[in-house]
């Protein structure tokens, strides 16, 4: 289905939103006047039906590209950003139904492209490339991966590369391929990681080279885009990171929280070998259920147990411990380090009302934090000291899309499908809420007065009317 309103749309189409949550992953596209409410009936330009799915939209100068699944199949498909018809749609080369959480989903994962190009990671094949025009360009399969609630990371382009986060709770990895061939340009092992699920951000040093920035979990890493050199690393991470850190001039901001990581629910737990030692009651040098005292058992023995034996070996335990210690945070971090510099590079952290999925949004002085409850707050971005907490109007609901901003405008997009429009600044206010009717976990583009939302079965575009 596709209706049309009846708005004008711009003269000349420029800009672009190329990756998830736009330039380098901010969430802002300011230049343009944005409509000040949106919604099913409110500033409409067109709708159109799509597959089902909860990647979010990129935006070429003609094209938008996505990602959906329909009677297991995966498919890409570019929709033309003028008229919101669909212009051609790409089944995968394959499908491999992996484990995920219900939240989850086979097309979760956001596509990037270089303006031309589309370049799509499916955790049920790997990376695949198209042209504007649907041909495809080249194919890596990947996996199958063994990450506990399934795989969500986007990729990510750079210099002549793409790349790709892989972790997983068993041989967690990044890769890097030849954006032109789909060639392997470099892959590094990240052994220390376990499942996570956040997408990196570029930085070029003051050395002139490209980093690759990297949350991961109980770390924050840096890596050199063009060798895969690692740089430097911050520590004091959550368990499993979901959101995307945001960089301002030689600063990044970031935020991660997991289940567990609240200080009220800390515990130090023993060593393994003092477990083994005292607890391992058949001697096979590894922890059963009966063996771990209950009142120490996880929520989800399953998630723990990394390689699903139904055992905890030393690894096992050793993450496990960790996570138990682990601190729920949003930070600041100077970047222009190399090593460990989590103790001489991290300027504040703050630990109060932290989201879970969306990330952070730094916009014209302030720092906004979205969480699920409908809880938003203002940070001062230099000292992380709170500047405004408040309630949402409407539904007290989860958010999972990150919020965006443009022309003093944010928004706001919620599960259940509610959206609310702030006025910009630290002492924010609301200036119109409104409804969709379905649920929404799609991240909103921003793109020459435009704003793009991915509904459950449907693709909208909002702007200005005359």
């Amino acid at each position: 289905m596709l209706f049309f309103a009846a708005l004008s749309a711009p003269a000349l189409l420029c800009e672009e939103w190329a990756r998830l949550r736009g330039p380098n992953g901010t969430g802002v596209a300011d230049g343009a006047a944005l409509p000040r409410e949106i919604g099913p009936a409110k500033n409409v330009v067109w709708k159109s039906s799509i597959p089902l799915g909860k990647s979010s939209p990129v935006v070429t100068s003609d094209r938008i590209f996505l990602t959906g699944h329909d009677k297991g199949t995966l498919s890409t498909f570019a929709i033309d950003r003028k008229s919101g018809r669909m212009l051609w749609r790409k089944e995968a080369p394959g499908h491999r139904d992996e484990k995920r959480n219900k939240l989850n989903d086979p097309a979760a994962p956001t596509p990037v492209t270089d303006g031309s190009n589309a370049y799509v990671f499916f955790a049920g094949y790997g990376l695949v490339s198209y042209t504007g025009d649907g041909k495809e360009r080249w194919k890596l399969p990947m996996g199958p991966f063994t990450n506990f609630h399934g795989m969500a990371a986007s990729p990510v382009l750079a210099l002549d590369k793409v790349l790709m986060v892989v972790d997983q709770d068993e041989q967690a990895y990044l890769l890097a391929v030849q954006r032109d061939t789909g060639k392997v340009a470099w892959r590094v092992e990240r052994p220390e990681m376990v499942h996570s699920f956040s997408t990196p951000v570029i930085y070029k040093n003051k050395k002139g080279r490209t980093e690759l920035i990297v949350p991961g979990s109980y770390q924050l890493n840096s890596y050199d885009v063009e060798t895969g050199e690692p740089i430097w690393k911050v520590g004091g991470l959550t368990y499993q990171v979901k959101s995307i850190p945001v960089i301002e001039k030689d600063v990044l901001y970031f935020n991660g929280w997991a289940p567990g990581g609240e200080p009220s629910e800390r515990i130090e737990l023993p060593a393994f070998e003092e477990m083994i030692r005292i607890y391992d009651k058949n001697g096979d040098g590894k922890l059963s259920r009966e063996e771990v005292p209950k009142n120490w058992h996880p929520g989800t023995w399953e998630m723990q147990d990394l390689n699903k034996d139904g055992l905890f070996d030393a690894r096992d335990w050793q993450y496990y411990r960790m996570r138990r210690t682990s601190s729920n945070s949003t930070m600041a971090i100077r970047l222009d380090g190399e090593g460990d510099v989590t103790e001489s590079h991290v300027l504040w952290r703050y630990q109060k009302s932290l989201p879970d999925v969306p990330s952070v949004l730094l916009y014209r002085g302030a720092l906004y934090l979205l969480r699920s409850g409908s809880i938003l707050q203002t940070l001062d971005p230099a000292t992380g000291k709170m500047l405004k907490q408040g309630r949402l109007p409407g539904e007290i609901d989860d958010y999972y899309a990150s919020p965006v901003a443009g022309d003093g405008k944010v928004f706001l997009l919620s599960k259940n499908g509610g959206c609310t429009v702030l006025e910009a600044g630290a002492d924010w206010g609301v200036a119109a809420s409104s409804q969709f009717g379905e649920e929404i976990f799609a991240t909103p583009a921003i793109v020459d007065g435009h704003i793009f939302v991915r509904t459950a079965t449907a693709l909208y575009d909002f702007a200005l009317s005359n």
